[in-house]
């Protein structure tokens, strides 16, 4: 399952992963996202993977979800994107999107083991 919040205050959007993700759920709850009126492209994010039992996404996902944030790139705005993963499997998935993202891109992430330090990290 994939929940996402946004805190006007922070201007920081959550995305709350728990249970069993696969490639269909993840490209959804994006698109869904995506979709929304009140979707603000140019909000900070959180995503945190800690309470993640399996992340069965391909590759292939990745580089879909990937692909949805053109148009947002396009617009060339700078945000940052803060990854919690507290195992080393949703670690190393982690520094997988963050590669495959790339460097040409005015998005900057990081990834964390910790929540309070990705916080920091975003009001900074």
């Amino acid at each position: 399952m994939i929940i996402f919040s946004f805190d006007i205050e922070t201007n920081i959007r959550t995305a709350t992963y728990s249970g069993i993700i696969t490639d269909h759920e993840l490209i959804n709850a994006y698109r869904e996202l995506h979709a929304k009126p009140d979707y603000n492209p140019t909000a900070n994010d959180l995503v945190d993977l800690r309470l993640v039992d399996q992340l069965n996404v391909s590759s292939e996902s990745l580089h879909h979800l990937i692909s949805t944030y053109i148009p947002v790139d396009v617009r060339g705005r700078h945000t940052r994107l803060a990854i919690i993963a507290a195992s080393d499997f949703t670690f190393g998935m982690s520094r997988l999107y963050e590669t495959l993202r790339g460097d040409e891109v005015p998005e900057e992430i990081h990834i964390f083991r910790h929540y309070d330090d990705a916080i920091l990290w975003l009001q900074s």
